[in-house]
């Protein structure tokens, strides 16, 4: 416990500071390349990484997933996201509806086979599965970078500053559990927590993060905190269902003390893709 802490205390500040400085970089165009595409290509490598992560995690446990296809047609998809300006959205969904027919038709063919009837619909299934619930918002986060770069970071503080406070209040004053058969640490008052701290958050950063260009007023700044909050809190207990089903404690053992990128990124898939939503509606 002691080694295990002494590691997350050095990796956890090592990361932040990676990430911070990508997104200077970034937002001070010190590079010369377009405000976004830094940050883009690190949300990219994390939804690829993600997605190899999801193919491994549900092999390893006997489920039949396209160990090519999904992680190629993942790469062409967030590969995609540079080709686009990201401003009036039209063509830039055109790669989600294609990339997901290109995925799924050849192997419904396939499934009619003899041969493939029995495994068919669950691989299609599977992949289908990895295939929106990981490179989807991924690709969506890196249209984001590209239309309004500090949208990314409000997303980022809103959803993990809800982890942190609903942890830490969990912690203090948790005593009802949440839902035990999947995540047994989880507790209503952490819940609570987590929700009280991201809608804060959402109100108070508003102004230093998203004006003058997205201007939210405080109703929908609640409303983004509490939308916000629930995706994160359901991205987090999906992932931890399907780890549960998969028997495995982490996604990976890729990041020490943490696990794997995929249980990085897990409590953000959804809030990127409901704030994408928001993003578009309102600029």
């Amino acid at each position: 416990m002691a080694s295990e802490l002494r590691i997350r205390a050095v990796l956890a500040p090592t990361m932040l500071l990676v990430i911070g400085g990508i997104y200077w970089l970034d937002s001070h165009g010190t590079l010369g390349l377009r405000q976004g595409t830094l940050s883009a290509a690190l949300l990219g490598l994390l939804g690829l990484a993600g997605v190899f992560e999801f193919v491994a995690l549900l092999r390893g446990a006997g489920f039949a997933v396209s160990r090519r296809s999904l992680p190629l047609l993942s790469l062409l998809l967030l590969g995609s996201a540079f080709l686009f300006q990201w401003h009036q959205i039209d063509r830039e969904l055109y790669p989600l509806v294609i990339g997901t027919l290109v995925l799924l038709f050849p192997m419904a063919v396939r499934s009619l086979g003899r041969e493939d009837m029995k495994l068919g619909l669950e691989k299609q299934g599977a992949t289908l599965l990895g295939f929106i619930y990981v490179a989807w918002p991924m690709y969506l986060a890196m249209g984001t970078a590209f239309r309004h770069l500090p949208s990314v970071l409000y997303v980022v503080l809103v959803c993990k500053g809800g982890d942190i406070g609903g942890y830490c209040l969990g912690r203090l004053f948790g005593r009802h559990k949440l839902i035990p058969h999947i995540s047994p640490g989880k507790t209503v008052e952490g819940a609570l927590g987590s929700l009280l701290a991201s809608v804060a958050l959402a109100v108070c950063l508003r102004g230093p993060l998203l004006e003058p260009e997205v201007q939210l007023p405080l109703w929908l700044a609640l409303v983004s905190g509490v939308v916000l909050n629930f995706t994160t809190q359901t991205g987090d207990l999906i992932e931890s269902l399907l780890k549960r089903r998969c028997n495995a404690k982490d996604s990976s053992k890729l990041l020490p003390a943490h696990g794997g990128v995929l249980d990085l990124i897990d409590s953000l898939l959804f809030s990127f893709a409901a704030w994408f939503l928001v993003l578009v509606r309102w600029t």
